[in-house]
């Protein structure tokens, strides 16, 4: 759980657990010529949320099992402005850990900055 954003990033609820696989399933048909926005994810899955059995889903818990997805090995998922999709490009991968690891580096640059204050 993330300080300050604990609602959003809470450990994955078992109703969250169980959209996994529909997730997993739901992605793996796209590729950087068809990709999904993850506003698109949501509204499908909170239009059938009570087959599923849910309750509101949102992007931020989508992004929290996107997380779970990669952090586990699951899927290559890249995710763009265009939308989420999955690659075995390498080149592909190699551009979606720069990316992840510029906006880790970005986050830190501006916890430092505060720490000025202390």
């Amino acid at each position: 759980m993330i300080k300050n954003f604990e609602e959003i990033t809470k450990e994955m609820t078992g109703d969250e657990k169980k959209l996994i696989p529909l997730i997993i399933r739901g992605l793996s048909t796209r590729t950087k010529e068809n990709p999904i926005k993850g506003a698109e994810i949501v509204s499908a899955i909170n239009s059938q949320k009570d087959k599923y059995g849910i309750k509101l889903f949102s992007e931020p818990r989508l992004r929290k099992i996107i997380n779970f997805i990669r952090a586990e090995s699951i899927l290559p998922v890249m995710g763009t402005s265009n939308g989420y999709y999955i690659t075995k490009d390498r080149n592909e991968l190699e551009s979606q850990i720069e990316s992840l690891t510029q906006r880790a580096e970005a986050i830190m640059t501006s916890a430092n900055g505060l720490k000025k204050f202390l």
